[in-house]
């Protein structure tokens, strides 16, 4: 509930400080007199878009500030999560200017979120605008758990299915990266078998290549060197002959004799080594040459295409074997997250099951209150259906009676809003037919069905009406003000509005003006009873706070 509340520089209002009580309060003043920036201020409390232009002329920045009591546990629990002072009663502050707004719980900095979700803990806020939004069906699920006091709190299991359906996504799109990169490797390692590189034969290859480049020159040479050598043997045999003869005669010549035989054996020996030179450069030749040539080709091209050096191919090969192996035994994880991902959908489609019978359950009850409520608020005759159904979702890994549904923290009911306003026209979309007044008178009968069916939120809340009695009148407008009235006594009700038939039955009345002073306009609120709230109603019927048939018109709705 608020207890207090200032504002400062916003628009007309420069300085106003007030003090809220429960129950039921109005507000009410000329046009222009600044009753819509109550609202506006209240609504920066809760999270909403702060604009510049709101900054009273003159001042750097806008100030609003408020101090909220009850509901204690939430708050409690709300701050602890968030690591805010843990301070009752809670003080929220704004502050809005040309630039970036600012907000604060407990004196502690916090993100409009926060004060958004905090909002949800004591504030609602409610306008002919927001009516209006009643005509998008993607609200009514949401109003009407509010109203029958159902609180989805599915965030924990949808929040599983999401994380799990992410992992498992991206564990397949590694998974098609992973069959790209199989394939890559088998290309790579069929190549490297027909090559099968050995460790150093690279450097053994270009070692042997040398002297292969240059066979048929070698060939030639040991050749002539074997055909010289085979020529000139038969002479040194003859000079040998020739002095084995000599030494017959003259033994000195023994020495020369052993010479040569040494000399001819020697030659002996190289004409042999020559002639199996020549036989094995002859036997290498072209062929050999060219395929140590194409085997070198291949060990580079390899080396390029596997970005390394040749020499280092053999340990390539076996790097890649090895990512070839770890990756065939990657089909585990997958199947491992698909059962992960079918346990989270199956808890959450369980909880979102039970979520839809309570719905399911509560509704039928809700529509009758709602239709009662209805003709007393001047729409005899009027039905309402709120058809629930399941919230489809291509997709979805969750399957609900043969169909994807939605996976959120609402849970996968959806609920449409349809009215029958006259008997026999048939139901129709809400949106299709319902006026402003209507869907005003709609939303509270909704929520005063869900004080009566004791299942709408039970401890006080703020609840901010803006002008939701527009457009009705006589018999209606009564209906209304009795229907706040009741609202009020559950709830503390802030209620802005022009007809006299709902101010009259507030608990304390607030009017707003307009002051000049120094060539500056400023708002004002006071509140008024007795003779003082009997001319603001009187002006509010008829524009003539002084006429007697209006002072007397206002003494009654007072009395009643």
């Amino acid at each position: 509930m608020l207890s207090s509340l200032r504002i400062q520089n916003l628009a007309l209002v420069e300085d106003l400080s007030l003090d809220w009580g429960p129950g039921f309060t109005v507000l009410t003043g000329e046009t222009g007199a600044g009753k819509s920036l109550l609202v506006d201020a209240l609504s920066l409390l809760v999270g909403a878009r702060g604009d510049g232009e709101l900054v009273r002329h003159g001042a750097e920045r806008a100030t609003v500030e408020a101090v909220v009591e009850g509901r204690f546990e939430a708050w409690q629990a709300f701050l602890q999560e968030r690591g805010l002072p843990e301070e009752q009663p809670v003080v929220l502050r704004r502050e809005v200017g040309q630039g970036r707004s600012r907000a604060w719980i407990n004196g502690a900095s916090c993100a409009l979120a926060d004060l958004r979700e905090g909002g949800r803990l004591w504030m609602r806020l409610t306008s002919q605008h927001d009516h209006q939004s009643l005509l998008g069906e993607e609200r009514h699920l949401a109003l009407v758990d509010e109203v029958l006091g159902i609180e989805p709190a599915l965030d924990g299991e949808a929040a599983a299915v999401h994380a799990a359906e992410a992992d498992l996504k991206a564990r397949r799109r590694s998974q098609a990266e992973r069959e790209q990169r199989l394939e890559q490797l088998g290309e790579a390692l069929a190549d490297l078998d027909k090559l099968a590189p050995k460790p150093g034969e690279w450097a053994q290859l270009k070692e042997d290549r040398e002297p292969l480049r240059h066979a048929v020159h070698l060939e030639q040479a040991f050749r002539e060197a074997a055909d010289a050598l085979n020529e000139g043997l038969p002479k040194v045999e003859l000079a040998h002959k020739a002095v084995l003869r000599a030494v017959a005669h003259w033994p000195d010549a023994v020495a020369e004799q052993d010479r040569l035989r040494s000399a001819a054996l020697e030659l002996e020996d190289l004409l042999a080594l020559a002639q199996d030179q020549a036989l094995r450069w002859g036997a290498a030749g072209a062929d050999r040459i060219e395929a140590m040539e194409a085997r070198l080709a291949l060990y580079e091209r390899l080396a390029r295409r596997q970005r390394c050096e040749p020499e280092e191919l053999p340990g390539r090969m076996q790097a890649l074997r090895e990512e070839l192996r770890s990756l065939l035994a990657g089909d585990a994880p997958i199947k491992e997250l698909e059962a992960v991902l079918a346990k989270a959908a199956e808890r959450y489609r369980l909880a979102a099951e039970a979520l839809h019978g309570r719905r399911t359950a509560a509704i039928p009850k809700l529509e009758v209150e709602v239709q009662k409520r209805l003709g007393r608020l001047g729409m005899k005759g009027a039905r309402v259906q709120l058809r629930l159904s399941l919230a489809e979702e291509s997709g979805s890994p969750v399957i609900q009676s043969g169909r994807p549904v939605r996976v959120a923290a609402t849970g996968f009911s959806a609920l449409a809003l349809w009215i029958e306003p006259n008997p026999g026209e048939g139901f129709r979309p809400l949106a299709k037919i319902a006026s402003g007044g209507e869907l005003s008178r709609l939303m509270l009968a909704l929520v005063g069905a869900g004080l009566v069916l004791g299942a709408g939120v039970r401890e006080g809340l703020t609840l901010v009406l803006d002008e939701v009695d527009a457009g009705l009148g006589g018999e209606a407008a009564l209906a209304v003000g009795q229907a706040v009235a009741e609202l009020g006594k559950a709830h503390q009700v802030l209620a802005v509005t022009h007809l006299a038939q709902v101010a009259a039955r507030a608990d304390r009345h607030g009017c707003l003006s307009k002051e000049t002073e120094g060539g500056r306009t400023r708002s004002a609120l006071g509140w008024v009873a007795g003779e003082a709230r009997n001319r603001e109603l009187a002006r509010l019927l008829s524009g003539q706070p002084d006429r007697a048939e209006a002072l007397e018109h206002a003494r009654v709705l007072l009395e009643g």
